[in-house]
């Protein structure tokens, strides 16, 4: 009986069969008397253009375990309907976006192309395949993430939101100490001062401010109020220093700023509880400078930073420390693109303190004049963002050409190229400074196609750490092709 029934069940129609089979479906097996290479080309003439004849010669090769005729009759159904569905998972084709592909990598492949293009329309980049704005790559390379309030952190400093604590600048405070923030107090070693007490105790070198943004860290002796508008100015410069290098650094860099000019000279000097961080003395030309040497900052594994002062006690200093400011933030910029770290190692092993100036310098590869260029660009010659209606926004732009004109025009530019600076004949050094913006100024706006491309070829050198000293020799050729150019775009 149970025979029977189980006989039954074979030969009874399914509702399951897929849509190509007969409604009365025939067993196929194999007829030993059948040469199966012959058979098959005879199906095979026959079923030509016809889809069910394939389906059916796509079964027959099945039964006689002929795999790769089999796969052969499914190609040529979808010849004939391309989108069919059956014939396409049945040859492992994967379906994406509306069309078919014949396997997981050319899936990959086409999506990579589409991020490609979406990238290069957008301005954006791939990371992980998602477009992602460029500023951001950096952080998302270090394993950061934003937090609720949108800055960057990492998975501690997520672990540390959750349970409670908050930020203050870059110190955490407990949850049981955070009330004080909602009275206005700021955390000074382990007393809670008020605005003025905290500017007081924040007034000396080691004991500053610090207090960072996504892109920079600000070490300031200056108060509060005029710190945090120090870091805006950093701010202000970062776009134009993306526009000239063509990438960014991986980490935020440091600048430290002070208070005054007297504490600018100490500091500059070595007589401020620091290593002598100006051993060309280069700060003697401008009002900001980049550090040589710094250990403490060394000895942490942090980048050398920019120094600057703004005097806010006085109506020059206000005026002049958002200049400043916005060059050590330059400079800073691209000691974190281009560091000297075989020089750095032999001064923190002690070996050649008395040379070390001068190999610090040696050891960079992109040019001194295009460094100091770019610094002073994004500090007297870029355009004011922040220019009011009808304002002209390039003011400091024709001040900075009008003291070139003052102090005898511009030099021969093999003389800018060479960038000999340093304390000996500080207004000279300072006049070189200026007329290296004025190179950078032409080149990012001057609209001479053949400059621009030289400078295009220099920043690809610079993001590829290839090739940078050619690449700079080629702008400085360029340039000097281009003089009379240079001259009537500035009006010289």
């Amino acid at each position: 009986m149970h025979a029977l029934i189980f006989a039954t069940f074979l030969i009874q129609p399914t509702a399951f069969a897929p849509a190509h089979f007969s409604a009365q479906p025939q067993e196929i097996s194999q007829d030993p008397a059948v040469d199966p290479k012959a058979e098959y080309e005879k199906r095979k003439k026959e079923a030509a253009g016809d889809v069910d004849k394939l389906w059916a010669l796509y079964d027959w090769c099945g039964a006689y375990g002929m795999k790769a005729e089999s796969r052969s009759a499914l190609r040529a159904i979808i010849k004939l309907e391309e989108g069919n569905r059956k014939a396409r998972e049945l040859l492992g084709h994967i379906e994406y976006d509306g069309k078919w592909f014949d396997s997981q990598k050319k899936v990959d492949d086409f999506k990579q192309k589409q991020l490609e293009a979406e990238a290069k329309a957008s301005g954006k980049v791939i990371h992980k395949g998602e477009l992602v704005d460029p500023a951001d790559l950096p952080f998302l390379q270090k394993g950061l993430i934003r937090d609720a309030s949108g800055k960057w952190v990492d998975l501690e400093s997520q672990k540390k939101l959750a349970e409670g604590w908050v930020r203050q600048d870059l110190t955490w405070i407990p949850p049981a100490e955070k009330e004080n923030i909602g009275k206005g107090l700021w955390k000074c070693g382990d007393k809670w001062l008020s605005i003025a007490e905290a500017d007081s105790y924040h007034s000396e070198v080691g004991s500053w401010w610090v207090i960072a943004s996504e892109r920079f860290v600000i070490y300031s002796t200056c108060p509060r109020k005029v710190t945090e508008q120090a870091l805006d100015q950093c701010e202000v410069a970062y776009r134009d220093l993306m526009r000239i290098y063509g990438t960014v650094p991986s980490l935020a860099v440091p600048v430290v700023l002070l208070n005054s000019t007297d504490q600018y000279g100490l500091f500059a000097r070595g007589e401020a509880g620091n290593t002598h961080p100006d051993p060309n003395g280069r700060s003697s030309a401008h009002g900001a400078f980049m550090a040589e040497s710094y250990t403490d900052f060394l000895s942490a594994g942090q980048t050398l930073p920019g120094i600057a002062y703004w005097d806010s006690s006085s109506k020059d200093g206000s005026l002049w420390g958002p200049i400043f400011v916005r060059h050590a933030a330059g400079q800073s910029f691209g000691e974190a693109l281009d560091p000297s770290p075989k020089a750095v190692a032999k001064l923190l092993k002690g070996e050649g303190a008395n040379s070390y100036g001068e190999a610090f310098w040696a050891e960079k590869q992109i040019p001194q004049w295009f460094r100091y260029g770019a610094a002073t660009y994004v500090s007297r010659y870029a355009a004011n963002p922040r220019a009011a209606a009808g304002e002209d926004p390039y003011t400091n732009r024709a001040w900075s050409v009008s003291n070139i004109t003052r102090v005898g025009g511009l030099d021969p530019l093999d003389r800018v190229f060479k960038f000999e600076i340093g304390p000996t004949n500080p207004d000279e050094s300072s006049k070189l400074i200026n007329e290296s913006g004025l190179l950078l100024a032409f080149a990012l706006d001057g609209k001479c196609v053949d400059v621009q491309t030289r400078l295009g070829a220099l920043k690809e050198a610079i993001k590829n750490k290839k090739d940078i000293g050619t690449a700079g020799q080629a702008l400085a050729d360029e340039l000097k092709k281009n003089e009379s150019k240079l001259r009537t775009f500035a009006a010289l």
